[in-house]
């Protein structure tokens, strides 16, 4: 019998519920459930915009999904693994249900779509048996209490390091927002009234980038929630619940433990880096906490990866199933290549990785090629469809973002740049980067420390080559290739919560042999002094530092070297005993990881969301801008173009501004329609160029001069005949900023129509 088998014989199986449990069990999810809205209405969120959200998400989502998943699947399964699934899976409805709605005159809102699909299914004889089966045993009340203690945490740092920053109404100064956000409604806008996606800042600019989840949130938009609060906070402070809850379902099936659920949840949800890291120089994020709002796209491609990893390792073990709906393998990879460009890639490399284990050890050969043959093919189509066969600026540049790092961490290190493009590296030491590849990887290691055991116990699993090869292909996409945007580090994103579950599961496996109460209170006591060695170290030492290597060193090396005097104790006294010191010392990591968290969750540390709403690229979103936008979205046609003034996020004078930094994504965002020159910065053209300019990538110039012109001048000095040539091209209503370059309201007042004016936004209608 292999190790395999011997672990899967002694897995614990889910648990029923007693009967002073099963009430319990509903009133805990409920619970969190009113929290969440709480926080969201508390913090801005009208509740009519959450209560059609809720509906939307359920009826749209979770129900056809949950669906969907009883439909292929097997066997039975605990509800809350129905739940977990059927995130995902009600994915993959709903973009079907945008597709739908893109192609027909009228769009059947979400509440109506969902059901529909769960009519279809029903239809289907083999089918409806699996759909009104009752649930299989559930998890118990402790594994679900702590996932609720998980979610309530999630939504206190999600509240405290985001929410309550980005009200929905900006006030009458306005607030900045994160121009990757805004991007992203730009996107949604474009997808709700387009099959074919274009780039929506410049009319007729094809866009080679991943769009799937934003076509989710267009669906869901068509239920009647208001676009800006639901892509900016209700989706994301949705997605990141989900995400966990799915980590713990798959979590658990790859585990074959209930245990390895809740401490996947925990992993993610109350887990940071560790606080010792906290310096302003430190290079390592917290990625959980800060990309569940800078990037969707980022948590639409863990769900998605997810779930492919969970029906990957069912395949790869070669075995029957019934919790893990396999033949949903291959739409799960589709929806993920669509959804994040890296997420197949790393998803390539551990699929790789598990092939090479599976011929060394001569087994499930055939299951290894299905699962890397269907990777690959996917990686493949995207790659020449969804992406057009382009890399967005994406080049092999082995460790130049560290490179890159470093040199703005020791700038008194560097030496001049060979040329004078913009993304030519300076000239920095080895030692340099060598350091900053230290304050990079290692503070996001506690997470990952249940692949130890993985390595102890779980070697002849293909899973664990699975996972490894994820995060290993994670970090070595991230030092292979660099992007102008320094988006490579997405790979490492995209890999992280995959190694988290693969974490999860050598953490439960190791608790089969840690079962006794003093290896638990050993294990709480090292978490207890991880927390404490942690705060000494971060806030014991000055914080107005100059860039130094004593001082990106110090906390982090503080931190390591206490570590590592605890295992080499353990070397020196008995076995027993280095058991013990084993225990304590994971005790100590996991507890510099929570006592993060902590911070976040109470503002105690400067977060990324409260840099990022300040820096100079953000977005000023007004009150006007908002009510301008919501006026065109009703009176606009759905392919009506605008022609905007304000074309950079810097104020604007009498001459256009020079350099140009073009991030203008907030009329299209707030709109919903198509600009004929807007902000380009984020075009595959522009990106593509950038490695041969002199300026940096989002400052480059319009590739079109004239046209970039006319419009400029449609404002400054109008003319019929100038006027007449946009109004040829599809431009039907000017939009005047007082934030962009001057216009001739008296000139513009004689050719067109003027329909709204406030403030400091006036919008003229051309006529035909």
């Amino acid at each position: 019998m292999t190790e395999h088998n011997a672990t899967l014989r002694s897995a614990e199986p889910p648990v029923e519920p007693t009967a002073q449990s099963r009430p319990w069990v509903p009133a805990l999810w409920t619970g969190v459930g009113l929290v969440w809205a709480f926080a969201l209405v508390v913090t801005g969120s009208p509740l009519g915009d959450v209560v059609l959200w809720f509906v939307a998400a359920v009826l749209g989502v979770l129900l056809p999904g949950v669906a969907l998943v009883r439909a292929v699947r097997p066997g039975r399964a605990a509800l809350i693994e129905d739940v977990g699934w059927g995130i995902p899976a009600g994915f993959l409805v709903a973009i079907a249900g945008w597709a739908v709605g893109a192609a027909l005159p009228w769009a059947p809102p979400p509440w109506l779509f969902g059901p529909l699909v769960v009519a279809a299914l029903f239809a289907i004889p083999a089918a409806r048996p699996r759909l009104l089966a009752r649930p299989g045993p559930g998890w118990g009340l402790r594994p679900n209490l702590v996932l609720c203690a998980v979610m309530l945490v999630v939504v206190a740092w999600m509240t405290v390091d985001f929410l309550r920053l980005n009200p929905v109404d900006p006030g009458a100064a306005g607030s900045f927002s994160y121009p990757d956000g805004i991007f992203q409604l730009s996107l949604v806008g474009e997808l709700r009234h387009s099959l074919v996606v274009t780039y929506p800042m410049v009319a007729g600019e094809p866009y080679s980038y991943h769009w799937f989840g934003h076509a989710v949130l267009a669906h869901l938009l068509s239920g009647g929630v208001s676009p800006f609060d639901a892509v900016v906070r209700l989706a994301p402070s949705t997605l990141m619940p989900a995400t966990v809850l799915t980590a713990a379902v798959v979590a658990r099936g790859v585990a074959g433990r209930v245990s390895a659920g809740p401490l996947a949840a925990v992993l993610l949800g109350a887990l940071g880096t560790t606080v010792a890291t906290q310096s302003p120089d430190g290079q390592s994020q917290a990625v959980i906490q800060t990309y569940w709002w800078a990037s969707i796209t980022t948590v639409f491609g863990w769900i998605a990866s997810l779930a492919v990893a969970g029906c990957a390792v069912a395949v790869l073990r070669s075995r029957a199933n019934p919790d893990v709906p396999t033949w949903l393998l291959v739409p799960f990879l589709l929806f993920a290549a669509g959804a994040k460009s890296s997420a197949v890639p790393v998803l390539l490399g551990g699929a790789a990785l598990a092939m090479v284990a599976l011929l060394i050890t001569r087994q499930r050969v055939r299951a290894g090629v299905l699962v890397l043959a269907a990777t690959a093919a996917t990686l493949g189509a995207a790659t020449l469809t969804v992406y057009s066969g382009g890399s967005s600026g994406l080049h092999v540049d082995v460790f130049g973002g560290l490179v890159r790092n470093a040199g703005r961490l020791f700038p008194g290190l560097t030496t001049p740049k060979s040329d004078g493009l913009a993304l030519t590296l300076p000239g920095v030491p080895v030692t340099a980067v060598l350091v900053t590849a230290v304050l990079l990887y290692v503070p996001l290691l506690p997470r990952l420390i249940g692949f130890v055991f993985l390595a102890r116990w779980e070697r002849r699993d293909p899973a664990t080559w699975f996972f490894a090869g994820i995060v290993l292909a994670g970090a070595g996409a991230t030092l292979v290739f660099r992007h102008p945007g320094e988006s490579e580090g997405f790979f490492l994103l995209s890999a992280y919560p995959l190694g988290v579950v693969g974490s999860a599961w050598g953490l439960a496996r190791a608790a089969d042999h840690v079962r006794k109460l003093p290896w638990v209170r050993t294990a709480l006591a090292g978490a207890a002094a991880g927390a404490v060695a942690s705060t000494v170290i971060a806030f014991g030492l000055p914080t107005d530092w100059t860039p130094s290597f004593r001082h990106d060193l110090e906390p982090l090396g503080l931190l390591i070297v206490g570590l590592a005097v605890a295992f080499a104790a353990a070397w020196v006294v008995r076995r027993a005993s280095r058991r013990f010191v084993a225990v304590a010392a994971v005790g100590a990591v996991l507890g510099t990881g929570l006592l993060s968290t902590a911070f976040y969750a109470t503002a105690s540390v400067t977060t990324y969301s409260q840099i990022a709403t300040t820096s100079p690229g953000s977005l000023l979103v007004t009150r006007d801008g908002l009510t301008s936008g919501h006026w065109l979205d009703e009176h606009a046609g759905p392919h009506d173009i605008l022609a905007a003034n304000h074309l950079c996020t810097q104020t604007g004078g009498a001459q256009p501004i020079t350099p140009c930094q073009a991030k203008a994504f907030t009329l299209s965002a707030l709109s919903g329609r198509t600009i004929d020159v807007g902000g380009w910065a984020y075009a595959s053209r522009n990106l593509g160029t950038a490695w041969d300019a002199p300026q940096h990538w989002t400052d480059q110039p319009f590739w079109d001069q004239a046209r970039l012109t006319r419009e400029q001048t449609a404002f400054s000095a109008p003319t019929s005949t100038l006027l007449d040539g946009l109004y040829r091209d599809g431009v039907r209503w000017l939009v005047a900023d007082s934030l962009g370059t001057p216009a001739d309201t008296t000139s513009l007042d004689r050719l067109a129509i003027r329909r709204l004016s406030l403030p400091t936004i006036t919008i003229w209608q051309l006529r035909g």
